[in-house]
This record gives C-alpha cells, sequence and structure tokens, in this order.
C-alpha cells in the first residue's frame, strides 16, 4: 500500500465530499469483500480500501493526510496535533484479523453484537456497521445479488427469423429460452434470475445466452431483408412467366417479365425479417437463367438468329 494515494484508491477527487467518499468506498467495499471473492489478492484489496476509508472518512485525519500524506501516520513522525506521540489512526488494529473476520472462520455472516472492535470505539467494524447494516451494532452485508452466466446456443435460419422457443442446459438445469422473431447471428438474450443463486435471501443472477444462427443454404440474410437466388429457363427469360418463389414465410406466385436478363433482381414486400419497430423488411430474388444441356442444334441457332447484335460489342476491352 505505500506510496499509493488514498483519494485514487477509492476513485475520488481531493474535493470529494463525505457524501462522495462513502459511496464510493460502499462500491469498492461490495465489490472486493473477501466473502464475495475468495483469495489473498482480494483480502489485500479490501484492507487498502478499507484504510483509505478509514482515514478520508475522518475529518481530522483526512486534514492530516492532505497536508502530510501517510507521514501524517508513521510513527513517530511529524503528525502531531491530533494524535499523540507514536500514534497512528491505526494503533491496536490489527490488519491479520481480516483473515478471520472476513475471510474465514465463519466470515462476516451471524458476527454481530460480539464482532472485534479496535480500541477507541472507531473502528473497522463500526465502518461497515454503518455502511452496511445501518449502524446497528455488527458488521452484516446483507442479501447480495448472485452471478451473472453465460451460455451459447446454435438456431437454425427459420427459428432466428420465424421465432421458437428451445430446451438448453446449463449446469445440470433445464431451461426453456424463448428465441425472438428476428434475432441475429452473436446477439444475446438475457434471462432473468437464471444466473447464479444470491445469498443472503439475495436476487439471482441473469443467464446471457449468445445466439449463433446456422447459415441455410437457399436464404441470406441482409439486415432485415432476405435474399435468394431463383433458377428459370431460357424460354421463361425470354417469353415471361409467373413462377413459384420461396421465402421464408411460405411460397409466393411472381411475375418474371418478358426478356428478363440473368442477374435481374425482383422484389417481394414484407416476406423478410420482422423489424424491431414493427413491420418487416423485404424478400429479394435474384434470376439465374439455366441453359440446357442438351439443347437440340436447331434451337440453338434459332436463339443466336434472335439476338441483334453480339452481347459483347460494348465492353471496353484493355490496351
Amino acid at each position: 500500500m505505500a506510496g499509493k494515494d488514498y483519494y485514487d484508491i477509492l476513485g475520488v477527487k481531493k474535493t470529494a465530499s463525505e457524501d462522495e467518499i462513502k459511496k464510493a468506498y460502499r462500491k469498492l467495499a461490495k465489490k472486493h469483500h473477501p466473502d464475495v471473492n475468495k483469495g489473498k489478492e482480494a483480502e489485500s484489496k479490501f484492507k487498502e480500501i478499507s484504510e483509505a476509508y478509514a482515514v478520508l472518512s475522518d475529518k481530522d485525519k483526512r486534514e492530516q493526510y492532505d497536508r502530510l500524506g501517510k507521514e501524517a501516520f508513521a510513527r513517530g513522525g511529524a503528525g502531531g496535533g491530533a494524535y499523540a506521540a507514536g500514534e497512528n489512526p491505526f494503533a491496536g488494529f490489527d490488519f491479520s484479523q481480516f483473515a478471520e473476520q472476513f475471510g474465514g472462520g465463519g466470515g462476516t455472516r451471524g458476527r454481530r453484537a460480539g464482532a472485534r472492535r479496535s480500541p477507541g470505539g472507531g473502528g473497522f467494524t463500526d465502518i461497515f456497521s454503518d455502511l452496511f447494516s445501518g449502524g446497528g451494532g455488527g458488521f452484516e452485508t446483507g442479501p447480495m445479488r448472485g452471478s451473472d452466466a453465460e451460455a451459447e446456443l446454435a438456431i437454425d435460419f427459420r427459428d432466428a427469423v420465424l421465432g421458437t422457443t428451445m430446451d438448453l442446459v446449463v449446469g445440470g438445469q433445464h431451461i426453456k429460452v424463448k428465441i425472438p422473431e428476428g434475432v441475429r447471428d452473436g446477439q444475446r438474450i438475457r434471462l432473468r434470475g437464471k444466473g447464479g443463486p444470491g445469498s443472503d435471501g439475495g436476487p439471482a443472477g441473469d443467464l446471457n445466452v449468445l445466439i449463433h444462427v446456422r447459415p441455410h443454404p437457399f436464404y441470406e440474410r441482409r439486415g432485415d431483408d432476405i435474399q435468394i437466388e431463383l433458377p428459370i429457363t431460357v424460354g421463361e427469360a425470354i417469353g415471361g412467366a409467373e413462377v413459384e418463389v420461396p421465402t421464408i414465410h411460405g411460397p409466393v406466385r411472381a411475375k418474371i417479365p418478358p426478356h428478363t436478363q440473368a442477374g435481374q433482381t425482383f422484389r417481394i414486400k414484407g416476406k423478410g425479417v420482422k423489424k424491431k419497430g414493427g413491420g418487416a423488411g423485404d424478400h429479394f430474388y435474384r434470376v439465374i437463367v439455366m441453359a440446357p444441356r442438351d439443347a437440340p442444334a436447331s434451337a440453338i441457332d434459332a436463339i443466336e438468329a434472335a439476338y441483334e447484335q453480339n452481347p459483347r460489342a460494348n465492353l471496353k476491352t484493355a490496351l
């Protein structure tokens, strides 16, 4: 802890009010409390923020610290005024108590009026009592929310567009996951209360489900629209036709205009993906003209004769 500024430890400015310091400490203490985070690192961090709060929450100690820094509390230091020679703000307080009082041996829960205090009645237990149990005497964290959990789920393209309900097994627990219409690949669905259990009557955390959408062999999603490649015959392209176009919502009868060229794209309104604000995207079908493999020579000659000019006549050749 040596050399680290108490204000930096709590993440507040030197001009912070008592209330701002208290709120900052409350947030950090809950985050790094050894009952929540096991291990030496969490214990060390908890001690660090507690030491900073013990100084900055006390008006006299804070004034001494602002003038002289940590030297104000060193044994035999020049702190003078507010403390007797050799005294520091943590005199009589053994930080090793944290290992017993906050990390193990029963933890904090259940330690009430009999909790150990530092001499003078102004120790850390009093600080925690004020912050977490409303000043009732002993330190108690109270109800704590459970941690969030992560899971992944792969679904079919059709289910992503139309929505469905699927089963998901997390840690031996079977959970029903409602897939909303229009969910995207890589989107997360939050299931409230399906995460880690809370403590001391606190609520459970949430379960965040990452969605993977399997690609479809024919349909391709582009935003809220869906596109498909539609094969047609040479005769349908030349003479026009009414054909059945498959969409994710079912087949739709659509017209192919006469003299349709390969690569032309047509639209069917409202047959795409449901939009968040209402309505739906569109369905596009791109025409692919399929030439017959075994066309008779007479048919080929007739088609060739119908061209008014070479279809490549307008292409610019490279020099």
